[in-house]
């Protein structure tokens, strides 16, 4: 879809239902969700230009709440700034490879320095997370794989946190916060495996209870590289 084609579509169509917004009361978390599920949807393609006002009327919000989503979805790495202009991040194929890439390096590496400075509260949030992703019912739906991206970010940013770097916890910031578990999904129409996810992140855990940087790190590097997604034969939306 061209970005006139995907500007008009945005002026000519109402969005409110397409994108399961239309409860959403906050004018800011609307606009928010709205933009976000729109990219991930498709709806507005990898590259395309995000004008305020475009957005404003897709959303059934204004030009100021989504100012403040753009400031979100750049943050979350849905999004790219060039000077005063937004726009849609490159969801290719070979983009989100070597995302997966360097989080492979960087959080395995993570892992290893974690085991040896982890807290036990910091261990107990990650069971309390393993516990609720356990609890995540409609596999395989749109909810769910929204609420598994919320609870995954959670688990792996706990262990980053708990290298004491703040030098690892900047490098690892947006290549996290990305919503990989969704893009997979919704963008390459791969599945996302949540129950092995999980029994991998147990292994993760057990290795941390263990103080063993070796197993923490291997554990944490097989874990990432078996969600990466394989190149698909047709290309995806957008």
């Amino acid at each position: 879809m061209s970005l006139n084609e995907t500007n008009s579509a945005i002026q000519d169509a109402d969005f409110a239902d397409d994108l399961n917004i239309g409860d959403i009361e906050r004018p800011a978390e609307r606009a928010y969700q709205g933009i976000r599920r729109a990219i991930l949807k498709g709806i507005l393609p990898s590259g395309a230009h995000l004008r305020e006002e475009a957005l404003a009327q897709m959303t059934g919000t204004s030009r100021t709440p989504v100012r403040e989503a753009l400031r979100r979805v750049v943050a979350e790495g849905l999004a790219r700034a060039d000077n005063r202009h937004r726009y849609v991040s490159d969801f290719s194929f070979k983009e989100v490879s070597i995302v997966f890439d360097i989080r492979i390096r960087l959080e395995s590496f993570a892992a290893r320095v974690a085991a040896e400075n982890i807290t036990d509260s910091e261990l107990a949030e990650l069971d309390h997370i393993l516990a609720e992703i356990d609890r995540i019912e409609n596999v395989g739906q749109p909810a769910a794989t929204e609420r598994f991206a919320e609870l995954n970010s959670r688990f792996h940013n706990t262990i980053i946190k708990a290298t004491r770097s703040m030098q690892m916890q900047t490098l690892s910031a947006q290549a996290v916060s990305l919503p990989l578990e969704v893009i997979k999904q919704f963008v390459w129409e791969q599945t996302v495996n949540i129950a092995q996810s999980n029994d991998q992140h147990r292994v993760i855990v057990t290795a941390l209870k263990q103080r063993n940087p070796d197993w923490a790190e291997n554990a944490m590097a097989g874990h990432i590289l078996s969600t990466k997604p394989h190149r698909p034969s047709i290309m995806p939306r957008g």
